[in-house]
């Protein structure tokens, strides 16, 4: 996270670069957002509406205009950064439901090996380790361990507390 809010105050010192182009500055700031959040962020979208306001007042003083811009977009761009120092990135959330998941997986191996015996076990991952083996055959291996085996197995995944809690 540290070399992504680099990147965006990088962006936000360009601001007070002497050649300041808006156009510019916008593009390249939509790149670096995109490259940290994602092409389909909404924060984007903040930085493409920022420009000038084409008022009779404005048309008057451009001095004050290309600073009420600057403003405009370091404010955009401080929010930013200010969330995403406050909240992470978007990313954290989907590794930590990727964590979630693998709880689920173990919530699938433990409820396997309560109804499993160790050679039923071994059978199982035999068949899984081979690359060619298919739906039907999975099935037809649990099958052969009893009828009650894949319901059982169920069962201890539903009602594990784990399991309970998540769905809460």
């Amino acid at each position: 996270m540290e070399k992504e809010l680099q990147l965006l105050h990088s962006r936000l010192r360009k601001l007070d670069e002497r050649s300041f182009d808006l156009n510019s500055w916008k593009q390249g700031t939509i790149a670096v957002i995109n490259s940290i959040l994602g092409p389909d962020n909404l924060k984007k979208k903040l930085i493409e509406d920022i420009d000038f306001q084409n008022n009779s007042w404005s048309l008057r003083d451009t001095t004050g205009d290309v600073d009420s811009v600057k403003k405009t977009c370091a404010d955009v761009l401080e929010t930013i950064i200010l969330e995403i120092e406050t909240f992470g990135l978007a990313e954290n959330v989907i590794q930590d439901k990727s964590k979630t998941s693998l709880g689920g997986i173990e919530l699938i191996d433990e409820a396997i090996k309560q109804e499993l015996s160790q050679s039923q076990l071994d059978e199982l991952l035999a068949l899984l380790k081979d690359k060619s083996t298919s739906h039907t055959q999975i099935v037809d291996k649990i099958k052969r361990f009893g009828y009650e085996v894949a319901p059982k197995i169920l069962a201890s995944i539903l009602l594990n507390e784990k399991y309970l809690k998540a769905k809460k």
